[in-house]
């Protein structure tokens, strides 16, 4: 089946990347509460016993590595009865666990405004697609046609190609626009002041003139 050839293309490619190389620098982000900033000013009280640290919170990079390493030390499944067989490969479990912890971790990215919703929502949508890749799908079946569609439509935005199941180089296209959009999404990331300073640099000039105000229009002439 295509979509299970496709789930080894992106571990084998691993999007060019060898796991022990990130892109980026991984930075951690540590929320800080009322309670913790209380807690750095007095150093010198010990802190209660059982009180745990802030949860840390991944910015956009560590967000990305994080597709990276989505795919490695995953278990291996191990031979069992014929009903033991049937379940979901562990493997896949792994990685389904860790797509639904990065879908929340983005979140928490958002919230605490380290990435903005133009990135969250690309992220969103990088994982979705990861999570439909791991999902068997037969042809002919009745979730096929919103999973091509998905497919169809993502690859178009990134790469502007037309993407069909079965098209020879469906897999290769695939994962030229996974590995297309990660690395927007990390210029992106790399271009934000760059960004910033630009549109403050170009103002409101791109935009069409905005149309007179109504006291200014030409009143009708009475006979």
């Amino acid at each position: 089946m295509k979509l299970k050839v496709l789930v080894m293309v992106v571990l084998l490619l691993g999007f060019g990347l060898v796991a022990e190389e990130l892109v980026v620098p991984e930075v951690v982000v540590t929320v800080a509460t009322p309670a913790a900033e209380e807690s750095a000013v007095l150093k010198n009280v010990s802190e209660p016993v059982g009180e745990t640290a802030a949860p840390a919170v991944k910015d956009g990079y560590a967000l990305l590595n994080s597709l990276l390493t989505l795919f490695e030390n995953l278990p291996v499944a191990k031979k069992g009865t014929e009903g033991e067989n049937k379940q979901m490969n562990p493997g896949i479990l792994e990685v389904d666990n860790r797509l639904s912890q990065l879908s929340k971790d983005a979140k928490n990215a958002l919230e605490t405004g380290l990435i903005d919703k133009i990135f969250y929502n690309r992220y969103r949508r990088m994982l979705m697609i990861f999570k439909m890749v791991i999902t068997p799908v037969i042809k002919n079946e009745l979730m096929e046609n919103p999973f091509m569609e998905a497919f169809t439509e993502f690859v178009w935005n990134v790469t502007y190609e037309h993407w069909n199941w079965d098209d020879k180089d469906s897999i290769a296209k695939m994962a030229a626009a996974m590995e297309e959009e990660f690395v927007q999404m990390q210029f992106y990331m790399d271009t934000r002041q760059a960004r910033e300073e630009f549109k403050k640099k170009i103002g409101k000039r791109i935009l069409p003139p905005p149309p007179p105000p109504a006291s200014a229009k030409k009143k009708p002439e009475v006979k």
